[in-house]
């Protein structure tokens, strides 16, 4: 876990997600279409990476497969001004944990 981006596992995270906290999956649009977390929209990490300021200002939690990509999207948002959160174990973990998931592209 980096010093300034904090990073919550996918039980802490389901809590908060029941009270329609923002979520952003940073996977690639056919990862995000085989199985996301209800409510996240799909912004790939490259799309991140190039604008992070976009996010300035923002809160919001931020997760992919198994957090790596999540936690690095975190602290480019971070530094560019937003509040982002990573999801610890991603949409993997929450799979695992017999979570719902919604399947399809982004609306």
């Amino acid at each position: 876990m980096s010093e300034q981006t904090p990073e919550v596992g996918v039980e802490v995270f389901a809590g908060t997600w029941r009270r329609g906290t923002r979520l952003v999956d940073v996977r690639e649009p056919e990862e995000f279409a085989s199985g996301h977390v209800p409510g996240a929209v799909n912004v790939p990490l490259e799309e991140v990476l190039a604008s992070p300021q976009r996010f300035a200002g923002q809160e919001c939690y931020v997760i992919c497969r198994s957090g790596g990509r999540s936690l690095k999207a975190a602290e480019a948002m971070n530094a560019a001004g937003g509040r982002a959160v990573s999801v610890a174990g991603g949409t993997s973990g929450w799979i695992e944990a017999g979570n719902e998931v919604e399947r399809g592209a982004q609306q």
